[in-house]
Parts: structure tokens; sequence; C-alpha cells
């Protein structure tokens, strides 16, 4: 198979195909294997927004806040979950059993503490990495998972997140549906989810299955012909939504 050296700009689905195998593209058309040199891409990364040596309270305040975005799982980014869950939860109680005692001045108690808030930023640590790697293998939605997760996003420009957009799915005929979650005063909160895709140009919608999540699969479409789909939201904060704009994929 003929190596190529890339000197051009590739479609943006490329360059994703490209960074997940080592910057090596398969061309099977051309039965040629394109080896990218550099691509420029912008980086959507998380920081924790506190660090080792922020004040007790406001570190155990900031890493419960963490925790339990992971475990409330909003917009259902984090169904694979991060393995460390309960070491995390465990170690949360025990940092906070040590800086009462230390508040006490008991004996090594300050030592303890500072052993307690090592291992739990350690704990910290994964996490983030755990959050840039769900944001890294899902671009789309990158500037949503870190904030859910109640991080903070490093170094993201003027990136701008899409209300509402379609993928095509794993196989024939599937396509995965993607709505920016939704939030109140800048805070995630708990919504239902409405979708629905017309097959004759927007003269007739069906109704899918409502979710809780910011996220649904359809299954089903005729492979290289055209849908509409739309969606809209609830909560008890927002209240029921208008219908989204209408959006054309092409399944295949």
């Amino acid at each position: 198979m003929k190596k190529v050296i890339l000197k051009r700009t590739l479609s943006r689905n490329d360059r994703k195909a490209m960074m997940r195998n080592g910057g090596v593209l398969t061309d099977h058309n051309n039965n040629r294997v394109i080896i990218m040199l550099a691509i420029r891409v912008k980086t959507i990364k998380a920081k924790l927004g506190f660090s080792r040596t922020t004040r007790d309270a406001q570190f155990l305040t900031n890493a419960n806040a963490i925790y339990q975005a992971l475990v409330d799982d909003v917009g259902g980014y984090f169904t694979v979950p991060f393995t460390q869950m309960v070491l995390f939860n465990t170690q949360l109680v025990v940092y906070s059993k040590a800086i009462t005692k230390a508040k006490l001045r008991g004996l090594g108690a300050s030592a303890e503490k500072e052993t307690a808030k090592n291992t739990l930023y350690g704990i910290l640590l994964n996490a983030l990495s755990y959050v840039n790697d769900l944001a890294r293998t899902n671009i789309e939605n990158a500037v949503s998972i870190i904030e859910e997760a109640k991080m903070v996003l490093a170094g993201s420009g003027g990136y701008k997140k899409q209300d509402f957009y379609a993928r095509q799915g794993a196989g024939t005929g599937e396509v995965k549906l993607f709505s920016i979650a939704v939030k109140v005063d800048g805070k995630y909160v708990k919504a239902t989810y409405f979708w629905q895709f017309s097959i004759d140009a927007g003269v007739t919608w069906v109704d899918m299955e409502t979710t809780t999540m910011a996220k649904t699969l359809l299954t089903g479409m005729i492979a290289g012909k055209a849908i509409k789909l739309r969606k809209r939201t609830k909560s008890s904060k927002t209240g029921l939504s208008k219908w989204s704009t209408p959006i054309d994929f092409t399944p295949q």
C-alpha cells in the first residue's frame, strides 16, 4: 500500500480519525496510507480551577462538587464512570474528618490532614484526566463535559457549543442526536428532552422516546434518504421550550 505525506488540509472527520490512529489515515479507495506530519487542532481541555494549596474548606467544597457532578451525570456524559468513584467518596469523608480533627489541635492531626488532602488531590488529578479523555473523544460536547464536571475550561478561546446536531451512528440507518444540556443561571438542571424526525420534508413529524439525557439514538432510517430532525426541552425551571429549527441529515 502506498504511503503519502500529507500536505493539504483534511476534513474535520479525517483529522479526528487520524488523531485516534496516531497520525495515520487509511484511504481504501485509493489504496494508500496518509501520514500526518502536523495538524492544527484546537484543544479544549479542563483544569480543576483550584490547587493543592487552596484553603481546606474551599478545597473540600470544590472536591465535593466535582464528585457530585460525576454522580448526578445530568447530561449523560459519564455513563462510563470514573474508576475511582468509591475511593473518591471515601477520601472525601477521610479528609473532612481530618479537617475537623485538626481544628481541635489533636496530636498529629495536622500531618494527618495534609496526608488526606494529598491523597484526595491525587484522585482529583485522575478525575481531571478522566474528564479530559472524555472531552478529547467527544469534541462536539467537550465544553459541556468539562462544565458539567464542575471543572474549569482552559484554552477554549471563542469555542461555541452547538445547540442541536446529528451524527451518523454505528449501524446503517442509525443517527445520533445531541442537544446542549439545559442550564439556568450557569448551572445544569435536570430536564426532559423531546425528539422528533420527519421523512417527508417536515410535513409530518414522528415522536421519538423522550430522554433525561441530552442525547439519543434514532434507528431504522433508510440509508441515503434525507430526513429532518428537531428537539425541545422541558424542566421545572425553564418550562417547555419551543421546537428547535429543524436540521437536515442523510443517514448512511
